[in-house]
């Protein structure tokens, strides 16, 4: 386990998953994603979560997914136009009296750099400014008779860099691109069968 983390959104998210795993609402704007056990997630790119999830803006999502951590994998795939990856170190949050609430495993998309068009294999890896952070609470917290959502995972996507000042942001414009690209490729190859 990782060494305690005082961030206030840290115990103030966490705190907001105590509850809602022994049956109470959610407090914040949420989306509760129906996801791979195994990817969770992972399988989706910062774009396609904007797309398809309810935030009060453009640089924060909150999402309520239940899969075993356990089982959680990178997903990386030729066809992706990138990746989450996760840091291996654990943060722990702990309450007042000094109890292991749970944990945050940090995580960032990277994408592929296919602007000059080199394919994927051949190009560098860029680190983009989207970060996810996934909140899960340690087993012993609870007692089980309290706990109503059992495998809960509370993830919080945020963009780390401010956008530019005239709203066209490149990274997003490049992984849009990327998305396009790919989109072209699968069609052209569901004509060529």
């Amino acid at each position: 386990m990782g060494k305690s983390n005082d961030h206030p959104m840290d115990k103030d998210m966490m705190k907001n998953l105590v509850k809602y795993v022994i049956g109470k609402p959610f407090p914040r704007k949420h989306t509760v994603m129906d996801v791979d056990d195994v990817y969770g997630i992972r399988v989706f790119s910062p774009s396609q979560i904007l797309e398809s999830t309810k935030g009060t803006n453009n640089n924060t999502r909150l999402l309520i997914t239940f899969q075993n951590r356990e089982n959680c994998k990178i997903f990386d795939s030729k066809e992706a136009p990138g990746f989450w990856k996760s840091t291996p170190k654990l943060k722990g949050i702990f309450d007042a009296n000094k109890r292991h609430i749970g944990n945050i495993k940090i995580g960032w998309y990277y994408y592929y750099n296919v602007d000059d068009g080199r394919d994927k294999s051949s190009s560098r890896l860029r680190k983009s400014e989207w970060q996810i952070r996934e909140y899960y609470l340690a087993p012993t917290y609870l007692p089980q008779s309290k706990v109503e959502r059992k495998n809960v995972l509370l993830t919080m996507m945020i963009k780390t860099k401010a956008a530019n000042n005239n709203n066209n942001d490149k990274s997003d414009d490049k992984m849009q691109i990327v998305l396009d690209k790919q989109e072209i490729m699968q069609s052209l190859q569901r004509l060529q069968l």
